[in-house]
C-alpha cells in the first residue's frame, strides 16, 4: 500500500537562510527571498510561476448581528524585512508522519467538532475563531488547537488531502504557552506572500475569561482563475497552496469541519489535563468557552455562503462541539 506522507508544519518554513530580524512577539526570524522558499523546491513546483495575489475574493452574501459580548479582531505576530523577501521564524521543525490525521479514528488525539453534510462540493470556507492560551499539561508533549478543516478524500485508503487552519499552543514545540498561527496540510508546498507575518509567530491579544473575546477571522478560498488555494486572516493575505500539489483537492472540498483538538498522552494510566480551548462545556456560553461562529462556505460561483447544514462529531462522550 502506498504511503501518504503527510508534512506537519507550524506555520515555519525551513529555507535559506537571510538577513536576521526579531519579530513583534521576540522570535527571531530569517528575511528570505520569496522565490528560494522551501516550498519551491517541491518536485511538482519547478516550473511554478509565483502568483503575487489573487485574482478575485469571494463575494460576501450575509450580514450578521454584534453580539453583546466585546470581541476584537487579534493581531497577528510581524517583522520587517527588506521588499521581496518573507521573514521565516528560525526556531522550528517540520515533522511528518506517514498516516493522515482523521478525526474520527486517531489514536491520542481527540476533537470536539461540528462537520457540514452539504453541499458536496465546496470552494472555500471562513469563520471566526475564539482564541485562547489554552492549558497543556505541563511536562507533556502535547498541544490544543483551534480550526478549520477542508477536507476532500477518504482517511481510509489514504487518498486524502486536507488544509487546516487555526491557532495551536503547543509549549514542547515553541518553549511558551502563546496561542500561534497554524496550518497542516497534506502536500507540503505553502508559498507566503505576506512580507510581514511570521508565520508560526504568537496571536494576541488573547480572550479574557467573563471578558473581552480575541477572535481570528480565517478564510480559504480556490482562486477561480488559477486554481490555487488562498488563506488570509482578517484583513490580510498570508499565501496560497498551489494546485498542482493537490490530487483530491484539485477540484474542491466535499467536507468543512470546525472545531478544537488535542493530544492525549495519557500520562500515568490516566486522562491529560490539556484543555481543548478553556476546558469547559458549552453550555456554560461566551466568555467562559470557546467558540467558533459565522461558519461560512464559499460556493462554485465563489458566493460566501452561512452554513446551514451541520453534524456534531466529538470523539469523547465528555466532549461538547
Amino acid at each position: 500500500m502506498a504511503y501518504l506522507i503527510v508534512v506537519f508544519v507550524f506555520l515555519s518554513l525551513i529555507c535559506s537562510l537571510g538577513r536576521a530580524q526579531t519579530s513583534a512577539d521576540g522570535d527571531v526570524v530569517d528575511c528570505v527571498n520569496k522565490y528560494k522558499q522551501k516550498a519551491f523546491e517541491h518536485h511538482r513546483l519547478t516550473n511554478h510561476k509565483l502568483q503575487e495575489a489573487p485574482s478575485e475574493f469571494p463575494t460576501i452574501t450575509e450580514s450578521y448581528k454584534k453580539g453583546k459580548w466585546r470581541t476584537k479582531e487579534a493581531q497577528l505576530s510581524t517583522a520587517q524585512c527588506p521588499q521581496g523577501t518573507i521573514p521565516v521564524r528560525r526556531d522550528g521543525a517540520t515533522l511528518t508522519r506517514t498516516e493522515p490525521d482523521s478525526p474520527s479514528s486517531t489514536p491520542g488525539h481527540e476533537y470536539a467538532l461540528v462537520s457540514t453534510k452539504s453541499p458536496s462540493k465546496i470552494y472555500g470556507a471562513k469563520a471566526k475563531i475564539n482564541v485562547w492560551a489554552s492549558k497543556v499539561e505541563e511536562g507533556s508533549d502535547e498541544m490544543s488547537i483551534g480550526q478549520i478543516w477542508l477536507t476532500t478524500g477518504e482517511y481510509k485508503t489514504d487518498n486524502v488531502n486536507t488544509i487546516e487552519i487555526g491557532y495551536q499552543v503547543y509549549p514542547m514545540f515553541y518553549l511558551d504557552n502563546n496561542p500561534r498561527l497554524f496550518i497542516f496540510w497534506t502536500c507540503p508546498g505553502f508559498i507566503q506572500t505576506s512580507g510581514s507575518i511570521v508565520l508560526g509567530g504568537s496571536i494576541t491579544p488573547i480572550s479574557s475569561f467573563g471578558g473581552s473575546q480575541s477572535e481570528i477571522t480565517v478564510l480559504v478560498w480556490k482562486d477561480p482563475k488559477q486554481g490555487n488555494w488562498w488563506l488570509s486572516i482578517g484583513s490580510l493575505v498570508i499565501g496560497y497552496w498551489p494546485a498542482e500539489l493537490f490530487r483530491e483537492l484539485g477540484d474542491y472540498a466535499t467536507t468543512v469541519e470546525y472545531g478544537g483538538e488535542i493530544t492525549n498522552s495519557l500520562t500515568s494510566g490516566r486522562h491529560t489535563t490539556t484543555e481543548m480551548g478553556t476546558g469547559r462545556f458549552s453550555d456554560e456560553g461566551v466568555g467562559k468557552v470557546s467558540y467558533i461562529r459565522n461558519m461560512e462556505f464559499v460556493d462554485y460561483k465563489n458566493n460566501l455562503k452561512s452554513i446551514e447544514d451541520l453534524e456534531r462529531k466529538p470523539t469523547n462522550p465528555n466532549e461538547q462541539a
